[in-house]
């Protein structure tokens, strides 16, 4: 009985084992299925705001088209020829909350804080880029659950930023965001932003930085 329930258990673990075989955890299937791919959110940046505002298509998909909207209005590169356009500061300004918390690879801002450190880049783009790009490869967009007819939710995108160099170099270097969109005063507004960057630069940001406002709503503020 004894040796009975001894190759019973081991009849049991060579089972499981087999069964475990079929799961690889962190290692990507080969190839990797059409549907999960076709299954990511592409906004297209030609559309994107008229997108944002079309009732007819579902939340998740507004939530990211207004958000590509607006980062295409807010992103920090120069619209012109000129390296010191700063057309780009009033997309800034109509997106971002005036209380809204901001970092950069982990360093912290508040609004005007991080709208200094974006005209530190948009000069530096502009004096070293023939040509600046930045896409988003694919969204994540889940709208407010408590409330089927917010316009507000969470957003998480993946793409690139670079181009070409003056000097003719090309690169790109992958970006990413984490952005909480709130209804506030009857439109959306970006109330925090987490953005990295693996784009080689000179410049060295501080440690902490700035310190975030704090909303008694929901936190314990001293």
């Amino acid at each position: 009985m004894h040796w009975a329930t001894i190759l019973g258990a081991v009849c049991s673990l060579t089972a499981v084992s087999a069964q475990d075989d079929t799961y690889s955890p962190g290692v990507p299937p080969s190839p990797f299925p059409s549907a999960a791919a076709a299954a990511r959110l592409k906004i297209d940046p030609q559309t994107a705001c008229d997108t944002a505002n079309n009732a007819s298509k579902p939340r998740n998909v507004q939530l990211a088209a207004w958000v590509e909207c607006q980062i295409l209005a807010f992103y920090p590169y120069p619209r012109g020829d000129d390296p010191a356009n700063t057309d780009w500061i009033a997309g800034y300004e109509d997106t971002f909350h005036p209380s809204a918390r901001l970092s950069f690879n982990g360093t912290r801002f508040n609004r005007d804080g991080f709208l200094q450190l974006y005209k530190t880049f948009s000069s530096s783009i502009g004096q070293n880029f023939a040509q600046f790009q930045q896409f988003r490869d694919y969204y994540v967009a889940s709208p407010d659950s408590w409330n089927a007819t917010s316009i507000g939710g969470t957003v998480s995108a993946q793409g690139f930023n670079g181009g070409i160099f003056r000097n003719g170099i090309t690169l790109h270097a992958p970006n990413a965001a984490f952005i909480t969109v709130e209804e506030r005063e009857g439109r959306r507004w970006i109330t925090e932003l987490r953005e990295q960057s693996t784009l080689m630069s000179a410049s060295q940001l501080p440690k902490d930085g700035q310190l975030w406002p704090c909303n008694p709503e929901y936190e314990v503020c001293s």
